[in-house]
């Protein structure tokens, strides 16, 4: 979740904050259950948030735990490879791991707050929204209000929701009018009630910077349905991609996972 990141910081991203554009603006118990009739229609953004929380409570991972591998696409034509080792747990609990692990950095998300850690010494603590974790995890069991809370701290218009299509796929918009590719908003396959694509606008300093996250794939893995990859785009040229590999699911996680007074004390595989 680098960009996970990004919004982290999206931790995860919503995420690589350090890896900006020279320029701002943009281009434009377990399976899961069937999908719902194209005929029911959603006229509300809190409608929808409470279609895809019924359709998948109880019926979602609790835990994950992963490889994630990441690419940096770079204006010269680079790819940069990293690695970060995650542990996730619903709702709103996220720990990254910068690989290798003797390095300790990384950080730690729970709700709306992260602390960055730094060669085991954490060097930031802050509030933020990651809307990954949001939108992909944590929409399906948390309280619909928590949700759309972090909608509004994500900037996103819930007054403002449409239908389009996505990939040859009907969806519904939330937060932008048709036309409109740089307002924060976010993109769900409105059959099977899944976040494909969400757009954030942000400000840094002087800068507008607007990333266009999009899921690219969701495997199902011991009958649930996961997000294994993602791509951000910036003035339509793809900066980072992000894949999961190794994933576990609903492994018991020990609280110290995400506390952060003890970063130094939690393993993490090479």
């Amino acid at each position: 979740m680098a960009f996970l990141c990004s919004a982290v910081v999206s931790a995860a991203c919503s995420t690589f904050a350090g890896q900006s554009e020279p320029t701002s603006t943009p281009a434009d118990s377990k399976p899961a259950a069937t999908p719902t009739p194209a005929a029911a229609k959603i006229a509300s953004t809190e409608a929808l948030i409470g279609a895809m929380h019924g359709r998948y409570n109880g019926k979602f991972f609790k835990t994950t735990s992963f490889l994630q591998n990441n690419t940096v696409f770079t204006t010269t034509g680079e790819e940069q490879k990293s690695q970060w080792y995650e542990h996730l747990e619903a709702p709103g609990k996220l720990r990254i791991a910068f690989l290798p692990a003797a390095q300790r950095s990384g950080l730690v998300q729970v709700d709306d707050r992260v602390a960055s850690f730094d060669n085991g010494i954490r060097i930031d603590f802050r509030p933020s929204v990651n809307p990954l974790l949001l939108l992909t995890v944590d929409v399906y069991s948390a309280p619909a209000a928590n949700i759309l809370r972090g909608l509004d701290s994500l900037g996103v218009d819930r007054s403002i929701i449409r239908t389009d299509e996505w990939e040859g796929r009907p969806v519904y918009v939330v937060g932008a009018k048709a036309g409109d590719s740089t307002s924060s908003q976010m993109w769900v396959d409105s059959e099977r009630l899944r976040l494909v694509r969400f757009v954030q606008r942000d400000r840094r300093g002087e800068r507008t910077i607007v990333s266009d996250m999009r899921v690219k794939s969701y495997r199902d893995i011991e009958g649930y349905e996961v997000p294994t990859e993602f791509v951000v785009l910036r003035n339509g040229r793809t900066v980072w991609r992000e894949q999961r590999a190794d994933i576990r699911l609903n492994d018991p996680l020990p609280p110290e996972v995400f506390d952060q007074a003890r970063w130094r004390d939690v393993p993490v595989p090479n």
